[in-house]
Parts: C-alpha cells; structure tokens; sequence
C-alpha cells in the first residue's frame, strides 16, 4: 500500500490520534505507529518491542496492518485459516496451504492487553475493499461455500461493493475481532487504493462505510480509515465519528492524469477537518519508513532526520507543500509508519534495530 513512489523510499505512517480524546484536549497531538504486518510477519514478542518503543516516546497507539494483497495475518474462522488447522513452529502458526504465518485470535487479544497496560491502545486494521489478494485467496481455498462466495463477491484483486453479499461478509469477518478490543477502542476498516476512486461520488462506498462502522458503534467500538474513498462531495453523508488516516491527496501514483483527478474529487485534510471529521496526519513524505536497503544508509538516515525536524509539523499534509496547512483541532495526531519491501529483506530483529533511529527522532518531535 502506498509505497514505491517515495522520496528515498523512507515511509512513515504514524497514526496519531486522540482515541476519543475531546476537541478541547486534542491541542496536545497523539502520536502512534502504523507495522505493517501483512507484507512481513511480526511475531508477537516483536510486536511488544514496538509496543514499548511506543510507550516510551509518549505515544498513544500501534495500528497493525494486519491484511494486504500479500497476507492475512490474523486468524479466521471465516476464511478457514484457524489455529486448530495450521502448522506451528514455536510460538508461530503457519497457514498450511499459503505456508505464510499469521497471528491467533488469542495472540492477538494478548497484544491489545500488553498495549492497554501501557496505555496504547492497539488498533487491528482489516483492510477492504482493496488489497485483498490474500483475502480472495483464502475464500478461493478454504471450503465451496467460500469458493461460491468469492465468485459473487470478488473483483480482480478487491472486493466488489455492489454485490449485495460484500458488505454482510465483511461484517462477518470484523465480528471475529470486536471481542478481542476493549469498550472504546478503534477498528481500522482500511479503504485505500481502490479502483473505484476517481469518481465524484460514490454512494454504494458511502453505504458500505457507514454500514460497517454503525455495526462497530453497536459494539462499543469507534471506527478508523484511510483518506482514499472520502470525496469531497460525499462528506455530509459519510457518518463524522469515523477517524480518518490521511496519508496522500493523490495516492502517489505515476500518473499524472489519475493524479489531477484524484485531487479533483477527493478531500483534502484541512476539507475533512471543516466538515467535522477528526484525522490522524500520516503525510507519507515524511511519515514513511520502507524496509528496504536504501532506506538505511547512513546519509540517507541523517538527511531524513534533518527534513522531519526543519521541515514537518504535524499541520504540513500534502507531502512537503506548507500551503493550506491543516490547522484545525480535529486534526488530533499524526502517525509513523513502518511498511514491508515486499521482499523480505531484513529480519524482523533487524527492522526493529533499523527503524528505532526513525521513531527515536519522531516521537522526539514536540
């Protein structure tokens, strides 16, 4: 998600939030992590490392990316990738027919203990209705009823929003996770880099999102999402207690065509803020950290940590423009990021050793 266009290939998503903090307290900005769990598998002895490092910089949260194309990383009844069917090795369970690790359900209700004792909080994103390769996959080879499923359900790589058994199943698959969070928490629901973004309204996506976090809301569960599907003209629709992760205006594509028309449409930070939405500054520009060998050379280290602390503060959105900066209270916290390279690169030792120069010198930041 969101990464190969990058200036040095150095992302950070930092998820800052107020996590239902009042607007009057939100001039003190949360601060949080975003681990991409997906691309690489963090175990949960890993996960507490983050955790603490979380902690100690003064930080309220830790999102965990959990799907994407290439892995669900979590159990699922749902999808047929359950504890009971997999291989372990240690402490780590491994999906018998992917061979790719994922977290238990129990794990999982281990870390969201672990971070509220530590007072942070720990959000699990399941992420539809793009970035479901791995998702599609599981449907197509868990059971027939799923293989039936998949084929009303499934379009190319995503989840297609206008066929009326999506939205009951996606609901089905958040159902498995409400239990393990405490009253209060967020769910992150994902929507990013779906196909059907360039036009100027969308109904069947506003549905789909306001069905799936009042569903939340009926749990005592609050509901975060990414910034890509919110169109401008769709906000006094879209429900106004939903969290949004703003992490690009134009979704960082190479095309300059798809560029002006995604900027065309699409809300801008300080446009949701207006409108009554609370945000979390994720500004990939700055906020990025790819697990990649150019992203950890020594200079380029050292030129990252210079530009975040001369250049970025958490009203700079729109990758490195400090016009219509994003001055709002409800623009309540910002949030580092750590996103796989999609090869495998480091260890997961080694990411945490690498990415600890970043997070030293974000959660630094006043």
């Amino acid at each position: 998600m969101r990464h190969w266009h990058i200036w040095l290939g150095i992302i950070t998503l930092a998820l800052t939030l107020s996590l239902g903090a009042s607007t009057a307290q939100a001039a003190t900005k949360s601060k949080g992590l975003i681990l991409d769990n997906a691309r690489q598998y963090y175990s949960v002895t890993t996960i507490k490392k983050f955790i603490r490092e979380v902690h100690a910089g003064g930080g309220t949260f830790l999102q965990l990316h959990l799907t994407d194309d290439s892995r669900y990383g979590v159990e699922s009844a749902k999808l047929g990738q359950t504890v009971k069917a997999a291989q372990k090795k240690g402490d780590v369970y491994y999906n018998r027919k992917t061979k790719l690790a994922f977290l238990s359900k129990k794990q999982l209700r281990a870390l969201v203990v672990y971070g509220h004792q530590r007072q942070v909080e720990v959000i699990p994103e399941i992420d539809t209705p793009g970035h479901t390769t791995a998702l599609i996959k599981l449907l197509k080879t868990s059971s027939s009823a799923n293989r039936k499923l998949a084929q009303q359900i499934a379009h190319g790589n995503e989840l297609n929003l206008h066929a009326s058994q999506t939205r009951g199943f996606v609901k089905s698959l958040l159902s498995e996770y409400v239990g393990l969070l405490y009253r209060g928490q967020h769910l992150a629901i994902g929507g990013d880099e779906y196909s059907g973004t360039t036009k100027a309204t969308q109904p069947t996506a506003v549905s789909y999102t306001n069905y799936l976090n009042r569903y939340l809301n009926g749990k005592g569960l609050k509901t975060s999402m990414w910034n890509d599907g919110l169109m401008r003209a769709d906000l006094p629709k879209i429900d106004h207690n939903i969290l949004v992760t703003y992490w690009s205006y134009d979704g960082e594509t190479n095309n300059a065509n798809l560029i002006q028309e995604h900027r065309q449409v699409r809300a801008t930070l300080p446009q949701l803020n207006a409108a009554g939405f609370q945000t979390i500054n994720a500004n990939l520009w700055y906020l990025y950290v790819i697990t990649r060998p150019k992203t950890f050379t020594k200079a380029n280290v050292a030129y990252w940590q210079q530009d975040l602390r001369r250049n970025w503060t958490v009203q700079v959105w729109d990758k490195t423009s400090r016009q219509d900066l994003a001055t709002s209270p409800k623009n309540v916290g910002s949030a580092i990021s750590i996103w796989g390279d999609g090869k495998k690169t480091y260890s997961q030792a080694q990411v945490y050793q690498k990415t600890r120069p970043f997070l030293t010198t974000y959660f630094q930041l006043k």
